[in-house]
Order: structure tokens, then C-alpha cells, then sequence
């Protein structure tokens, strides 16, 4: 509710009625938070598991084999992976250094805490803080940092990562930690720029990006066919809901709520047809389901009669290359009509998907002390066309529902099994009736 009220810049309290609209049965939970599912959970647990095997061997990416290359980051077409790996360059190095470079960030911190308990700082005029380097206006203490966190939970924050990361123990590294390491050094970098550590920061930030390209797409799947049970088991509700909204809005279904544009404004608008009903929705979702989805796009299944993917080699080799997936990355699936064909033709209804990997402006660009300067933060990679030349919506529904067969999981079974012994007709109308009533209150 909070959410929607930031996006639709309500003033005041929440609205009683933003409130009342916000569900979380688990079907909706389903749709953002894969941890409900017991199987997709199980298969994420032993991509990590693989992850944190070969991702820490001491191998040098000029002296690897090709054999040795996929078993660390999947085949030769993951174009990013592989690009990503070649960064690294050995696995195990790239580890320890970022493990060093946060203790050397650990100690910088420690000094300045020591400083600051000591009474012996110089401080800035009027109580700010500790002074930082020449040439840096802002304050040391904790007073300045972001949000209100003061620099002994700063300090405590990266030790627990320095130490959640590596088992001094068994000599070995936490790999499901490389992306807090990559996600908390974008937040110093961004927005505790004043304490004078750029230079360590940047440098974990370098390790830590290119170590996390390799490991954060992996974490839904190591092989393509990983890639695409898990991508289909994580998105099955998301895909059902996608694929509900696109049967509504090629048919002049009653139940749809359709808004007309409003004439009063007309004149202001340079829309040439007015008349129009546009159907739109905004899917809001997690990073986890886009890897998925994008997977599930991707990759088609390997049964037999699968549905060819709805993708271009362009848009896949668009994708293949795409080594973040930043904030505000979007997926946009559009659909038109072409009124001059008959209602039975499938090429009444065209479908196009695009795709931006998001932000591009890095943690530098954004930093508190430069961004006014920068107007590059603003940028976002250009929404370009992925899908097939002339894709019908008929295809991209026979697809979705392919994979929406492909990613019932266990707990659809057990549900599915349950209630009285009826025909499969009357459970195909119930089955129905029952995802109408969900996703109109979904929608």
C-alpha cells in the first residue's frame, strides 16, 4: 500500500482504500516470493550449492579448457557469463581479494572510530564531525551517514560481512554472500561518499561487480535446462497472471474495467486515435522472477511438440549479453490489433516484447557529492525489440501456457487433488471461474 501510494504521489496518511486493495493470499505472494515454493526452494538451494563449488576453485581463466569454462558458468551462449568470468579471471584470487579489501575497508573504519572516541580529532567548525580528506567537505561521524546509521553499525555491518563471507575454519567462501558484498558497497558508494574511502570502495566494487555477475544469474540456474525449470516453477503465478491480461485484453470480456481517454484534454494530446480503449498493466516484481521470466522467454521447453520460444536470435543474443539487471529494468509486452482482419485470423492480434536491462549510471555517477553535476544518473538503456517479426498473440499464449504446464510444482499437484470426485469438465470450470475471481483482484 505504501508503495502505491509513493508511486501515485498521494499525500498524508494511507488511504483506506489503497489498504483494501492489497492482497496477500499466496497466490499473490507467489508472484513476487519464491520461498512459499518447497520444489523451486529445493532447486535454488542446489544452484547455490554448485555455485559455491566452482566458484571458489584456484583456476586461471587464460589456462582453463572450454569443458572447464561451462562447468563453471554454463555454456558458450551465456555471452555475459562468460565475459564476467574473464574479469574475474581466477575465482578463488578474485575471492580473497575482495575478502582482504573489505578488511582494509574494516580497518579504515576501526580508525576512525578510534579516532572519534579518542578526543584527540580535528574537527570541523560548528560540531560536524571529523574532518575528511583534503578536498572532502564532508563530515566523518556518524551524524552525516545516510539514513541516520552511525558509523559503529556502519562498522559492524561490513565485519559481518567480512566474516559471514569466509569460514577461517574450513578455508572456504560463502558465495551466496557476494551479492550482500556488491549490493552494500553500491549503498557506501552512493551514499556515505563524504567519509573519505572512495578509493577502497571503488575497488571492492570492481572485485565485488564482476564476481557477482558471475553468481547472480546462476542462482536460478546453472545449465539452460536449470534455467528453464526453475524460471517456469518461479513464475508459474506470474505467468498465469500475464497470460490471463493478455486473453482479456483481445476480447471485449464484460468483466474488464476499460478507461477511455479523457476528451476534455484532447487538444493537449498528440494521440491520433482518441477513441480508443487502451488496456494497460504494471507488473511490480522482484529481481529473482525477471532472471526467471527472462529464462522461461529464452530458453523453450525440451519436450516433445514444445512451443518455439517467442524470441529473436537478436533479442536472445540481447539478453545473453546483459550482465545486470539494474533498477528499473523492464520488460514490455505490447499488443495490437489490426481491425482490418477477420475476428478468426491469428494475425488480428500482433504481439511486440521489449526489453531495457535498466540503469546505467554507476555507483560513482550516483554519489551524493557529484550526482547534481552528473545528468548521465538519469540514464536507462533504450527499450529495444526482442520478440519474432510478425508474433501473433495466439503463439505467445500457447507459450505461456506451455510453461505455465511445465512449472507446476508438487504443491499444485496436492492441491489440484483435493475437493470431491468431480469430472475433469467440471474442474476445468472451476479451475476457471476460480482464476477469474483471483487475478480481478489481482489485476
Amino acid at each position: 500500500a505504501a508503495f502505491a501510494k509513493g508511486m501515485l504521489e498521494l499525500e498524508g496518511d494511507l488511504p483506506p482504500i489503497l489498504v483494501s486493495l492489497v492482497h496477500k493470499e499466496k497466490d499473490s505472494q507467489h508472484m513476487l516470493d519464491p520461498s512459499g515454493h518447497k520444489d523451486v526452494k529445493a532447486d535454488l538451494e542446489k544452484c547455490k550449492e554448485k555455485i559455491n563449488a566452482n566458484m571458489q576453485r584456484d583456476l586461471d581463466y587464460d589456462k582453463m579448457t572450454k569443458e572447464e569454462r561451462e562447468s563453471l558458468v554454463g555454456p558458450e551462449r551465456l555471452l555475459s557469463l562468460h565475459r564476467a568470468l574473464k574479469e574475474v579471471g581466477n575465482p578463488r584470487k578474485t575471492l580473497i581479494a575482495i575478502h582482504s579489501t573489505i578488511g582494509q575497508l574494516v580497518d579504515q573504519l576501526d580508525d576512525m572510530l578510534g579516532e572519534l572516541l579518542s578526543g584527540d580529532e580535528e574537527v570541523n567548525e560548528g560540531g560536524a564531525g571529523l574532518k575528511g580528506k583534503e578536498g572532502q567537505e564532508g563530515a566523518l561521524s556518524g551524524i552525516k551517514l545516510y539514513k541516520g546509521e552511525t558509523l559503529l553499525e556502519l562498522t559492524e555491518r561490513w565485519k559481518l560481512l567480512q566474516n559471514k563471507l569466509y569460514d577461517e575454519e574450513t578455508e572456504t567462501f560463502d558465495l551466496s554472500r557476494v551479492p550482500d558484498v556488491h549490493d552494500n558497497v553500491r549503498f557506501d558508494m552512493l551514499h556515505n561518499p563524504h567519509l573519505g574511502l572512495t578509493e577502497t570502495l571503488q575497488k571492492l566494487y570492481d572485485l565485488a561487480k564482476s564476481m557477482a555477475d558471475c553468481v547472480v544469474p546462476q542462482e536460478y540456474g546453472i545449465t539452460v535446462q536449470e534455467k528453464r525449470d526453475i524460471g517456469a516453477k518461479m513464475c508459474h503465478t506470474l505467468l498465469e497472471k500475464i497470460n490471463y491480461d493478455l486473453t482479456i485484453a483481445r476480447t471485449d470480456n464484460q468483466v474488464d474495467m476499460r478507461y477511455l481517454i479523457n476528451m476534455d484534454y484532447s487538444a493537449d494530446l498528440p494521440i491520433n486515435s482518441m477513441g480508443r480503449r487502451v488496456r494497460s498493466r504494471l507488473y511490480f516484481t522482484s529481481e529473482s522472477h525477471l532472471h526467471s521470466m527472462l529464462n522461461v522467454l529464452r530458453f523453450e521447453s525440451t519436450k516433445e511438440n514444445s512451443v518455439p520460444s517467442p524470441l529473436s536470435e537478436r533479442g536472445r543474443k540481447i539478453l545473453a549479453n546483459a550482465s545486470e539487471l539494474c533498477y528499473l529494468t523492464q520488460v514490455v509486452i505490447r499488443l495490437f490489433e489490426d481491425t482490418q482482419k477477420p475476428s478468426e485470423d491469428p494475425k488480428r492480434f500482433r504481439v511486440e516484447i521489449l526489453f531495457s536491462p535498466g540503469a546505467t549510471a554507476t555507483p560513482r555517477h550516483m554519489a551524493e557529492l557529484y550526482r547534481e553535476k552528473d545528468a548521465a544518473r538519469f540514464d536507462t538503456e533504450k527499450l529495444q525489440k526482442i520478440s519474432i517479426e510478425g508474433l501473433t498473440c495466439t503463439q505467445v499464449e500457447e507459450f505461456f501456457e506451455q510453461a505455465i504446464r511445465d512449472g507446476k510444482t508438487s504443491e499444485d499437484a496436492d492441491e489440484s487433488s483435493k475437493g470431491t470426485d468431480v469430472s475433469d469438465a467440471e474442474k476445468e470450470t472451476k479451475k476457471k471461474k476460480k482464476a477469474k475471481r483471483r487475478y480481478r483482484k489481482l489485476g
